[in-house]
Formats: structure tokens, C-alpha cells, sequence
């Protein structure tokens, strides 16, 4: 690769179970063997980001890693959620890094708000500061009342959210009140290329399904007992419901093995096979229902391409390294997907880097199958 070759900033986003895992692998292999290039994958998946959710979450592993190193998993435990101008703020910092070095950030998942974050250069500080505020101001006994102050201010984003999805209510709200990146039209300093991964409706259905069945395979029901034992998760859930701050019981995945004891009025422990078939439609059902929505906004990301393989991608990442530079967006409107925004430059070799523990810092995986 020529020193004159640009910054580069390469995305890939698709629904789960559509394949990304495999994808980014074999496309930042080719990155670093054919472009002389040293990728590394910044996972912009916001369950991931939870210590000991490995296999419920899909983590990819060493041996799926292939050396590559990934970052922003991890990244802190469940007790509390994490926010995302937290993760906008270390992930910017293993991207810099990156750059810094002459690599190559690969930003994957299927975490929308995550990827656009980073691919948009969105201002969290001030959201951030609205989201305090309306914490205090609307708690969760009043989340009709903040809805309706979102239907207000941003009909199209209360269009798209439940009225009792509390987070998200408060998560649009902020925006809407504070510095909306949607409308804020920042560009990150870099060329990018913006990839979605999808898959036919039904096939990911089928996918699934037997992701799960998998991860069961694997020792699912172990981790959910080792996460009940380490955090005790089902009392809290028992006293505080919904409004426990424990992310394990607001993942899909993990969530229904829960609900179900509840319902049934016993120990996680203690579920039947009947219990756990219960659990695994359960699962499966608000899995695919979530997929419906992530693959609703590819569509949504500013020049995304469409890709089958690692084939279609690395063909986008080579134009676009060779593309003349876009002519520069004007203040305040939304930049293309794939011109050359940076004076900055990539090439060269960067070392490499292991899987990161609770610090965040590039890593190899750890346990999980694979479910995006």
C-alpha cells in the first residue's frame, strides 16, 4: 500500500444471525495480507460490551478471531448499563490508536446506534447531559409523560419507539433535546466504507434458531446459573422487575430464562424441559422480531453498500482507497458514504494486539458461538 493511501475507516452492520462474524474475518484478513494493512475490529455490539454474557451474546472466539484483534468487548460487568457516550468515548480512542499506528478500524455489529455513533461522529456530551435530566424529570413510573413530550419534539422518532420502552423513550428524548446527532451532520475525518450484511427473512429465522440451539449445546444454561450465583439476578428481578439496573435480565437471550422462573415461580435452577422449551420459543421469537428491526435500518446508513461475502467487501474497500476524493460536504449537511473525508493517512504495518479484558484493549475471544 502507497503512503499516500488515506485514512480508512471501514463498517460493517447487519442483523444477527446474518453472518457478519465470518465477513469482517476474512475481509480483515485480506486487508492486512493483500493491502499491507493491519485491521482492527471495533465491535460496536452493545451486549458484548458485558463481562461473563459470552456464550448468550455470541462473542466471537480466538479460534474465529484468527489473530485478528478486536476491541470494546468486555468492556465493563452487567450491574449497570452502559451508556453510549461511554462507548462512543473508548471506542474513539482504539480507533485513534489505530489510525495512529497506520491500521485500519473495522467497526462491526449490529447495534445501529453504536455503528452510526462512530461512522457520524456524533456529540455525546450534551445528550448525555439531556439524558440526566430527563432521568430526574420523567422516572420510569412516568414514561407516558416523557413519551409524549418525544411524540412532540420528534414525531418520527416516537413513531419508531414503544411508549413503554422507557430507555428508549429517554435515549430518543435526550437526543431531541440535546446536541441530536441526526441532525448534526459531523463527519469523522476519515474515508469510509459502509457495508450491510443481510440475509432473506426466513433464512435468518431459520438461523435463529439454531444459534440458539447451539449456544445451549455450549453450556448456556451454565452461564445463566453462574450469572444468577455471581450477581444474584433473579432476587433483584423478583423486587425491582424492569426497573432492575442488571443488564443480564435486558438481553435477549438471558431475559427469558428469568421471566420464565418467575412466571412459574421457581429457581432458574430448577426449570423443567418443559420450562426450557418455553424458554427457547421465548427466545427465538424476540430474536427475530429484533432482527426485523435491525435490518430496517440499513437502509438508514449514509452510503451503505450492500455485500454477500468477504469478496464484495474488500472489492468496496479497494475502490474506495483508490476513489478521488469527495468534494467536501457544506457545514451542516450529511456527509457521503464513501469519499475520502480525511487529509489523514493509512499504510504501513501496525502490531498486533490481544483480546482485552475489563479494560477494553484489543483482545482474542473468548467463549461463544456465533450468532450475527
Amino acid at each position: 500500500m502507497s503512503d499516500a493511501a488515506p485514512r480508512l475507516l471501514v463498517a460493517l452492520y447487519g442483523p444477527t444471525s446474518a453472518g457478519k462474524t465470518a465477513v469482517s474475518i476474512d475481509l480483515c484478513l485480506r486487508i492486512r495480507d493483500e493491502l499491507g494493512l493491519e485491521p482492527m475490529v471495533v465491535s460496536a455490539d452493545s451486549r458484548q460490551v458485558y463481562r461473563y454474557m459470552d456464550i448468550g451474546t455470541s462473542k466471537t472466539t480466538p479460534e474465529e478471531m484468527r489473530g485478528v484483534p478486536h476491541t470494546m468487548i468486555d468492556v465493563t460487568e452487567p450491574v449497570r448499563k452502559l451508556e453510549l457516550e461511554a462507548f462512543v468515548a473508548e471506542a474513539r480512542q482504539h480507533m485513534n490508536a489505530c489510525w495512529a499506528s497506520g491500521g485500519v478500524p473495522v467497526v462491526v455489529g449490529g447495534t445501529s446506534v453504536y455503528v452510526r455513533s462512530l461512522l457520524e461522529g456524533w456529540e455525546v456530551d450534551a445528550v448525555a447531559e439531556a439524558r440526566n435530566a430527563i432521568r430526574r424529570d420523567f422516572p420510569r413510573s412516568m414514561a407516558e409523560d416523557a413519551y409524549a413530550v418525544l411524540a412532540r419534539l420528534d414525531p418520527k422518532a416516537a413513531g419508531k419507539i414503544h411508549a413503554n420502552n422507557y430507555d428508549a423513550v429517554v435515549n430518543a428524548l435526550a437526543h431531541a433535546m440535546g446536541n441530536d446527532p441526526d441532525r448534526a451532520g459531523t463527519s469523522v475525518a476519515a474515508r469510509q466504507v459502509v457495508l450491510g450484511v443481510d440475509r432473506p427473512a426466513a433464512d435468518i429465522d431459520r438461523r435463529v434458531a439454531a444459534t440458539y440451539d447451539d449456544q445451549v449445546r455450549r453450556g448456556l444454561r451454565d452461564e445463566v446459573l453462574g450469572l444468577d450465583e455471581r450477581y444474584d439476578v433473579m432476587a433483584q428481578y423478583r423486587r425491582l422487575g424492569q426497573k432492575s439496573p442488571n443488564q443480564v435480565v435486558h438481553t435477549h437471550g438471558y431475559t427469558e430464562w428469568f421471566d420464565v422462573a418467575l412466571d412459574r415461580g421457581k429457581a432458574v435452577k430448577n426449570l423443567t424441559s418443559e420450562d426450557l422449551n418455553e424458554v427457547r420459543e421465548r427466545v427465538v421469537e424476540r430474536i427475530r422480531t429484533h432482527t426485523r428491526r435491525q435490518r430496517s435500518a440499513i437502509p438508514k446508513l449514509t452510503g451503505v453498500k450492500l455485500v454477500r461475502g468477504a469478496t464484495d467487501a474488500f472489492t468496496a474497500v479497494t475502490t474506495a482507497l483508490t476513489a478521488a476524493p469527495a468534494t467536501p460536504a457544506t457545514p451542516g449537511s450529511k456527509p457521503s458514504g464513501g469519499g475520502d473525508r480525511s487529509g489523514g493517512r493509512a499504510g504501513g504495518k501496525r502490531s498486533g494486539g490481544g483480546r482485552s479484558g475489563g479494560d477494553g484493549r484489543p483482545r482474542q475471544g473468548k467463549r461463544g458461538s456465533r450468532r450475527r
